[in-house]
Order: C-alpha cells, then structure tokens, then sequence
C-alpha cells in the first residue's frame, strides 16, 4: 500500500480544460457556453489555466454543472473529462516505450508498475487530498478529499472525474477489460472513493 498526500491544494489544469472540453462535446459551444454564463464562469469561454489550479476551481466549475444540469448529467460530463485527461496523459506524459512495455506485460505485473507511477504524480491531481492504492491481494486505488465530505452531490460529480481518469488509463495501459467498482463513495458518507479493479 502506499499514500499520497499533499496539502498545497492545487492540482492539474486538465481537470478543467477537459472539463470544458467534454460540455462543449455533449452541449455543443452554443449551449455549453450559455451553461457556464447561467453558472457565473462566463470567463471559461475565452481562457483557459495554463498552471497548476487551486482545487476549489476545479470543484466550483463541478458545483456548477450539478447546479445547471443536474447531478446525473453532471456526472457524465465529468466522468468524459476524466478520460479526456487520461488521453491528454497518454499523448503527452507517458513514454510511448513505457505505454508499449506496459502492454505487453500480464496484467497483474503491468498493474504493479503502473499504480506507484500514478502514485508518484498524485500530487498533480490529489491536492489537498489523499491517494491511495495497492496492486496486490485485491487491487485498488481511493482517493478522498475532506473538502467534498459535506457536498454528497459535488464528491459524487468529483468521483466520476477520477474514475474516468483511472479507468481509461487502467483499460489502455493494462488490460482492456478492467472495471472499476466503487465500494465506498464520499458523496455517500465514506471517508474515501474506493475503486475495486476487477
């Protein structure tokens, strides 16, 4: 097992340029952009961050869909972001030789190398969270955020983001038919979002 944790607060920019990039995809530019001038980040429509964001940008933006489109859609929409940035990961932050070894490898022995690189980088996505995860016995990866344990509705739109991300990754480097099952959620009162990789 092993822990990640960092107290800076900031995380990736991805987690909102993908953000807006999968409204823009469902909602098309028209309606995605009278979604976030309704919502009060009409500023979204002309940049985006360029740095690290402190992760309350990330959670506002997600409060925000939950507010214009409902929890469910919400959901959707981050969960297409969080693949998004995986994608964005795999383009231009993994190795190509490593994307191509991980392949190649049995799934278990991929999954062993795979989980402390993630690790490794939690602090890009984790913020004032923690990661956690283990690659043996009954593999899994959590990741919990005091910010979001008295917002069911945001930690459940959060959620999805992660679960996006670590899915697409898991399915493109290790083996395409893993699932993630989420044993506990923060938006139902867990101190973590657990993710059994089955």
């Amino acid at each position: 097992m092993a822990v990640a944790i960092t107290h800076s607060g900031k995380i990736g920019p991805n987690s909102i340029i993908q953000t807006i990039a999968a409204l823009r995809e469902a909602y098309g530019p028209g309606e995605s952009g009278a979604i976030l001038v309704r919502g009060g980040s009409a500023d979204l429509l002309d940049r985006m961050p360029t740095a690290m964001v402190d992760e309350r940008e990330f959670h506002t933006l997600a409060q925000l869909l939950v507010d214009q489109i409902g929890g469910e859609h919400a959901g959707h929409i981050l969960k297409r972001a969080g693949q998004l940035t995986a994608e964005y990961l795999l383009q231009n932050r993994i190795p190509r030789p490593i994307q191509l070894l991980l392949r190649a490898l049995p799934p278990w022995l991929g999954l062993r190398l795979l989980l402390p690189a993630i690790n490794k980088n939690a602090w890009t996505f984790a913020g004032s969270g923690a990661f956690e995860y283990t690659s043996s016995g009954r593999p899994y990866v959590s990741i919990a955020n005091r910010r979001l344990s008295d917002a069911p509705e945001l930690a459940a739109a959060v959620c999805s983001y992660y679960k996006g991300t670590f899915e697409h990754l898991l399915r493109t480097l290790v083996d395409r038919r893993v699932a993630l099952w989420e044993n506990s959620c923060q938006a139902q009162g867990g101190h973590a979002c657990v993710y059994q990789i089955v």
